[in-house]
């Protein structure tokens, strides 16, 4: 049999699911060589506590009892004993494997951490989530892998732990935020867009202060904020307004509809002294009635609102743009645009996962023993 050269190797587990990759790469150890100096193409990539997940596929640390699982509850078993399960979300296919007794859940954690992604410098990842206490299995890739991510969703306070791992910017960051100093983060301000999900602390009265200045090129607040008020916004488009805010800035919140759309948009218009315009829905081909601000002769800022519903509430969304003078009265909004939030997806069941699963079986057996081999001796 010719053997394959490494460029058409390359090319063709550059293209391969990453766990069915994983699997042939255990099954050959002349490609096990060369395999970590080809990118990784990753639609999902889940950080957990003692667990990675790729796709579709979990990667667990746990102790062999479920009962016993008592770091949980930080009356940790150093002794206990463990194994690796690999679990598939869609097919809900399992596979169990003991773990050396004289290894704990850290050390356990990290050489799985180590075998799935270390050594890895070209790691290209969709969407990359990480979940409480995730960080703790992060951290062991630290100085071996780097990511290049497109969004990333920050679940757990220590937005900075990322630094080290991904490179910026990212497309769009998905920010559970804990404090207002997240904001001034590197990873946040780099963001093409910034999708606020959460405000983690009590927030002191300085909603404009935090917010204003925010260099992402589309801003989205995807939590309700029952203090905010439409003050608050209008004091957003006075200082959008003052400060020449560039053309194609975005900025969307949601609000509890207490006051209509109408009255609000009569406050911007007294305001501002802006004309009313119609925008046409290029999806829903509804007309929607808009207030334009002149902020100097090359452009201006259209501010509209929009009913939603979620979860049986009816809300407001506010959306306010800065678009060229002479750009054409025609807007591009989703009329569920609160979707964005459910952005953990699970993906269906297709042909690769097809050639996935007869190989789980062979892929854990071979990885602890690659796993063993490599790195205990």
């Amino acid at each position: 049999m010719p053997i394959v050269s490494y460029p058409v190797l390359r090319c063709i587990f550059e293209h391969i699911e990453a766990n069915c990759r994983f699997s042939i790469s255990t099954r050959c150890c002349e490609i096990s060589r060369v395999e970590k100096r080809i990118p990784l193409r990753v639609d999902q990539i889940f950080f957990q506590e003692y667990a990675v997940q790729m796709n579709d596929t979990e990667y667990k640390i746990a102790s062999e009892d479920p009962k016993k699982e008592m770091w949980r509850n930080h009356r940790r078993t150093p002794k206990q004993p463990l194994i690796l399960r690999l679990y598939n979300c869609n097919s809900t296919f399992s596979v169990k494997k003991k773990i050396p007794k004289s290894y704990g859940v850290e050390v356990a954690t990290r050489k799985l951490a180590e075998f799935l992604l270390g050594g890895r410098n070209n790691i290209r990842v969709k969407l990359l989530v990480v979940t409480h206490n995730g960080y703790k299995t992060m951290e062991y890739l630290y100085g071996i892998s780097e990511m290049k991510v497109s969004a990333l969703t920050s679940i757990e306070n220590g937005l900075s732990r990322c630094y080290p791992l991904i490179q910026s910017p990212l497309k769009v960051l998905y920010l559970y935020a804990f404090h207002p100093t997240d904001f001034e983060s590197q990873i946040a301000r780099t963001a093409e867009k910034l999708s606020i999900m959460l405000y983690g602390y009590e927030k002191p009265d300085i909603w404009l202060e935090t917010h204003r200045n925010l260099p992402n090129k589309e801003v989205v607040i995807g939590t309700l904020d029952y203090l905010l008020t439409d003050m608050k916004i209008l004091d957003l488009i006075e200082h959008w307004r003052k400060t020449r805010k560039a053309v194609g800035s975005s900025f969307s919140v949601c609000k509890v509809n207490g006051a209509s759309i109408e009255k609000f948009s009569e406050n911007v218009k007294e305001r501002f002294q802006g004309n009313y315009v119609a925008l046409t829905n290029t999806n829903t081909f509804l007309n929607i009635k808009a207030v334009s601000i002149k902020i100097d002769s090359e452009s201006k800022i259209v501010i509209y609102g929009i009913k939603t519903d979620r979860m049986a509430e009816m809300l407001l969304k506010i959306v306010m743009k800065v678009v060229d003078v002479g750009s054409s009265a025609e807007i591009q909004e989703e009329t569920s645009p609160l979707k964005e939030t459910m952005i953990i997806h699970r993906r269906t069941l297709n042909n690769s996962a097809l050639i996935v699963l007869p190989l789980l079986g062979l892929l854990l057996a071979l990885f602890v023993g690659s796993m063993l081999t490599y790195y205990y001796h």
